[in-house]
Formats: structure tokens, sequence, C-alpha cells
């Protein structure tokens, strides 16, 4: 993994403000906008996987980013949907517990305490299959390759460190430097958020190949 090209390549590219720009444009649009960044970063992690690193800042491909950005937030959303359950469970609980008697109240809460607690390990598991499973379909380009849990596992089991480092890129990334814009003006925001996702973009191509290196190595020499 090179962290340090995930934030630097993007400059490498002498188009790299228009290419920056026009998606920062289309996050204009409500809604669809969004997913048409997200897609767009994806083209650059699919780049990055078929060997691209130095040169996957993408071209907006509207149409065909739209689709894409659309495919990978359904993924991320039905991983993350058994962390919405568990964490609603868990605050119908609480709500419970303030309408019952002093004696029933800690029964609820401890109850709720605990589907909380899972709620939280949940969710970390959710974050850290999310971005193997969005890659696995960004590589092999089929929405049940987001699925194949044997592949995901695996490909977190060869390369842990690697899909940690995503999750710190994704959180420096779209946590810390794209709210800076916001500093600046709207567009600035919007500039910003798009370079973040292409930073996060490329460090998920990255931690793919980190992980299925071996098994396209084994591949190639039978």
């Amino acid at each position: 993994m090179d962290f340090g090209l995930s934030f630097g390549y993007v400059f490498e590219d002498k188009d790299w403000f228009k290419k920056i720009a026009i998606p920062a444009l289309c996050a204009l649009i409500p809604v669809i906008g969004e997913f048409v960044v997200v897609g767009w970063g994806l083209r650059a992690t699919k780049n990055v996987i078929d060997g691209k690193e130095r040169n996957a800042l993408p071209e907006l491909d509207f149409g065909n980013n739209l689709g894409h950005g659309f495919m990978a937030s359904v993924i991320t959303l039905i991983y993350s949907l058994p962390v919405a359950i568990v964490v609603g469970i868990s605050g119908a609980m609480y709500g419970f517990a303030s309408e019952q008697s002093r004696s029933g109240n800690w029964v609820l809460i401890t109850l709720g305490s605990c589907i909380g607690l899972l709620g939280l390990v949940l969710g970390i598991a959710s974050a850290f299959f999310a971005g193997p499973a969005v890659a696995n379909y960004v590589a092999k380009g089929n929405f049940s390759a987001a699925f194949k849990f044997k592949e995901i596992f695996a490909m977190l089991k060869k390369s842990f460190v690697s899909w940690l480092l995503v999750i710190l890129g994704q959180i420096i990334a779209l946590g810390f430097i794209a709210p800076l814009g916001a500093i600046a003006c709207g567009i600035g925001a919007l500039l910003t958020f798009v370079y973040g996702t292409a930073v996060y973009s490329h460090l998920l191509g990255q931690a793919y190949n980190q992980s299925a290196a071996p098994a396209i190595v084994e591949v190639e020499t039978t």
C-alpha cells in the first residue's frame, strides 16, 4: 500500500483540475449528484485494479458513473442494514424503559445497552466488509460479487492491514479534508469532497490488489 500516492496521484495528471471540477459540478444535482461522484471515484478504483496507479484519475462518464455509484450505494446500504435494525431495537428498549416503573427500568436499560454494544460490533464489522464488497463488485463488474462472503472474508484475512488503511484514509480524506473546502466557499467544499473521493477510491483499488494478488498469481501459474 502506497498511502502517499493516493493523496498525490491526482496532481500528477495535467488535467487534474478539469477532472475534479466537472464531477464537483455534478455533485450540485440533488440526490443523483452524489451517486455520480461515487461512481466516478469507482472508475479510479478500477484503474488502480487494472495497474494504472499513477494514471488513475478518470474522465466523467455521467451515465456509467451514475449506475455504478447507485449500485455501490445499494451494496453499502445492505451491509449497514443489520446495524440499523439492531440500533433501532436498542433505541426502542430505552424508549420503553422511560415509560416503565423504576423496578422494570433497569432490565430494559440493561437489555438496550447490550443490544447497543452488539450494534457497535456490527457497525465495525460492516465498515470492514463493505469496502472489500464494493471493490469486488468493481473488479468483477457483477453485483453478486459484493455478496460472495467467502471471497470477501478471505480478502480481509489476507490483507487486514490494507483494509484498515482504507478506513483510515476514508476518515482523513472524507472526514477531515473534504469539509475544509467549506472554509473558502460552497464550490470549494464540492472540490475537496471530490478530491477526498478520489483519494479513498485509489486506496480501495490498492487494498483490493493487495488482497487478490496471491490468488491471481496462483491462477496464472496453473
